[in-house]
């Protein structure tokens, strides 16, 4: 309780309204939290959303009439607790860990929308024992992650980055020093072909490649019609030039990639994540791997732990490229994610079961129309 109390008045000191100006003192949000939209009840500290990041206007539009959306730049357990109080919708922004303890002090919590995918961070046992839906958006930014998985391929098989810092600090002679590669004739292994790595097979299609991929929960016939070939991880590794993670994160693929795996590889091999970074056991094994020559280059969009620790040794080394999870945030697409996020949150509120939940076991003991 003590450490609520402390918690609470911590908050309170970081309070700003979105526009600028004060909020009157009967409904004065916590220090550090803007609010857009909807109308506050007098008297209530908090009545609508708490969202753990910014949000896209298409969500204030589409939930500004069940109440205005807070924002907080806070992530720990202990600031988000007591900003939970009167919170009927949490909106979960990366990967801000939403505990039991979040859940359970929400108490008029009613829905929890997921800015994605990946739902590894929120606590979906304790969302269903309170039957709390917890929506996400499967789909939304599958095309956008995969142009961004071909940009890394095609950035790293041609060394771009390590020739354009080669090039501009006068270094002309490296075009005879230096091999790029083909992708014409390489074998390209896709761990995970849901929808991201159906998606990025697809593309792949114009450049002649041979297409491995790895997932057991997909159908011969499936991976047939995007051009792959399943096979299990160790002929993946062993077999592929270039591989590229796109798995989703569970207790089956956390730390799947491991040093055992990469050691299979061909030597110079490229490894890319644009799926989740817990896939990879550690930074080490890809800082030990470049370093021996088992991997010629490595592409990250995803990490272990967000924002990364970049006095890591692996962010030192040229042929380290990396991106701060922003693949899936095209313009588009982040307009997608948002709608499909709100449109689902907005028909719990009315009532309805939305076709986008991750926990449907919730409504086994309710009678409501579907959307």
């Amino acid at each position: 309780m003590r450490r609520v109390e402390l918690a609470k008045k911590d908050s309170q000191r970081r309070i700003q309204r979105s526009d600028g100006s004060p909020n009157p003192p009967s409904s004065a949000p916590p220090e550090g939290i803007e609010t857009h939209g909807g109308e506050e009840k007098e008297g209530n500290s908090h009545s609508g959303f708490l969202a753990t990041g910014p949000v896209h206007p298409i969500t204030n539009d589409i939930l500004n009439r069940f109440g205005p959306i807070r924002v907080t730049h806070e992530s720990s357990e202990d600031a988000l607790v007591p900003l939970m109080a009167g919170a009927i919708g949490l909106i979960v922004r990366g990967n801000t860990p939403v505990s039991r303890r979040v859940v359970e002090a929400g108490e008029q919590l009613r829905v929890i929308g997921r800015s994605g995918v990946g739902c590894d961070n929120v606590d979906l046992a304790a969302a269903t024992a309170r039957g709390i839906p917890v929506i996400y958006t499967p789909g939304a930014a599958s095309r956008a992650v995969a142009e961004g998985a071909m940009a890394y391929l095609l950035a790293l098989a041609k060394r771009l980055t390590e020739l354009d810092a080669k090039t501009k600090s006068g270094h002309w002679r490296t075009r005879d020093q230096m091999q790029v590669y083909d992708l014409q004739g390489a074998t390209i292994g896709i761990v995970g072909l849901g929808r991201i790595g159906q998606e990025f097979a697809s593309l792949l299609k114009p450049f002649e490649m041979r297409v491995l991929a790895s997932d057991p929960y997909v159908p011969i016939k499936q991976a047939e019609r995007v051009g792959a070939e399943l096979v299990d991880l160790e002929r993946l590794f062993s077999e592929s030039n270039f591989v590229v993670l796109v798995a989703p994160l569970t207790k089956e693929t956390r730390g799947i990639v491991n040093r055992r795996l990469i050691e299979l590889m061909k030597p110079r091999s490229v490894l890319i994540n644009v799926g989740r970074g817990a896939l990879i056991e550690s930074l080490d094994v890809l800082f030990d791997s470049l370093k021996n020559g088992n991997l010629g280059a490595v592409g990250l969009d995803v990490f272990p732990d967000e924002p990364p620790d970049v006095s890591h040794r692996l962010f030192s080394q040229p042929n380290f490229l990396c991106t701060p999870h922003i693949l899936g945030l095209s313009v588009s697409a982040t307009r997608n994610i948002f709608r499909m996020m709100s449109e689902g949150m907005a028909a719990i509120l009315d009532g309805k079961v939305p076709s986008n939940v991750v926990n449907p076991e919730v409504f086994q003991k309710q009678s409501v129309p579907s959307v």
